[in-house]
């Protein structure tokens, strides 16, 4: 009977046992379910993930009161921004039918802030800026936001409406011209029309030389054709290039701007430089959250085309986080203007 009893007690605390161990089991699977993401989407795919760290080590929100200067540490990374503000100035604009002379669209102008702000920029280099007054109106803008950029910059070339500029928050140490800006094309003089932007700014561990350029367009002209003024003022900003490094091979040389022409055409060859040799610059292929390499849409034709690039000396290359560094395509960003920005992280 005591055996019985015995073998009894037993069984039931093996049952107990059991039961505890497949209960176990059950909840720890209802968890697993419940943790396991279902097939991601196009937007949750790795490249977007990758791209979700990018957004965030970019658009991080300024945790300073805006009239605070926050000193940058050397190891700090220096972000900079290239962008084409699509007419940032007074001229003849078409509405509703009519044309008449003003500034940009103030609707077009908030969308821009908003979208320069995302990318909290220490250094940004613009093309299509008007006169002093565009400039100062958009510094001025942007230390509202929250971007305090007290170092500034305007330069032209032939054409009296488009300028380059390039705001800072640290010092420009210097600026010079290139000794050249005169072409002849069958013997009728040129000069490149929106000049080339040369500055050299004092960063926090080592000066960068920045050279902003606006080649250009591909709007047909009269006078000659524009493939082949294009190409001549390529051959001037590749000679300023070529003179700056001849006097200084370890020149940390930053080149940027709007192009307006594709990456292996013949412009765009002539300022990169040929292959192996000494000078050569070197391309960022930059890309935006989709992989995709276009930079400016044209409405028009609704065509997608690669035409804003950033190059670096050899000197500089090693200093460029080329993981972070991007094109940003934000949400409605063809409202502020028809090119998109690219976002250069520099350590």
């Amino acid at each position: 009977m005591l055996i019985q009893e015995s073998i009894n007690s037993n069984y039931k605390r093996a049952s107990i046992f059991v039961g505890a161990f497949f209960c176990l089991i059950f909840f720890l699977s209802l968890s697993s379910c419940k943790e396991k993401k279902s097939t991601p989407d196009w937007s949750q795919t790795s490249k977007q993930q990758e791209t979700l760290q990018k957004t965030d080590a970019i658009g991080r929100a300024q945790t300073t009161p805006s009239n605070v200067e926050s000193p940058k540490k050397e190891n700090t990374p220096v972000r900079f921004l290239a962008y084409n503000l699509r007419n940032y100035l007074t001229m003849h604009r078409f509405s509703h039918g009519k044309s008449s002379t003003r500034s940009k669209p103030e609707k077009e102008v908030r969308k821009l802030i908003n979208i320069i702000q995302s990318a909290h920029p220490d250094i940004l280099g613009v093309c299509e800026i008007g006169q002093d007054k565009d400039l100062k109106d958009l510094q001025s803008r942007l230390k509202k936001a929250g971007i305090s950029l007290p170092y500034i910059h305007r330069t032209h070339g032939d054409d009296p409406v488009r300028s380059l500029a390039i705001l800072s928050r640290f010092p420009i140490t210097s600026t010079a011209k290139p000794t050249s800006s005169r072409y002849t094309i069958n013997g009728k003089p040129f000069q490149i029309s929106r000049g080339i932007l040369d500055v050299t700014i004092q960063l926090p561990n080592k000066k960068i030389r920045f050279l902003g350029v606006h080649l250009k367009s591909k709007r047909p002209v009269e006078e000659a054709d524009q493939a082949i003024m294009r190409r001549y003022e390529s051959i001037l900003f590749r000679k300023h290039i070529d003179t700056i490094l001849s006097k200084n091979q370890n020149a940390l040389l930053l080149a940027y701007g709007d192009f307006n022409d594709t990456k292996h055409s013949k412009a765009v060859y002539t300022i990169k430089g040929r292959s192996h040799t000494r000078n050569q610059m070197e391309m960022l292929n930059l890309t935006d959250s989709r992989g995709e390499t276009w930079t400016h849409y044209w409405k028009r034709e609704d065509t997608y085309s690669r035409f804003d690039y950033v190059f670096t000396s050899k000197q500089l290359t090693p200093f460029i986080d080329k993981r972070k560094s991007c094109i940003l395509d934000l949400k409605n960003a063809y409202l502020a203007s028809d090119h998109r920005p690219l976002f250069i992280l520099i350590q």
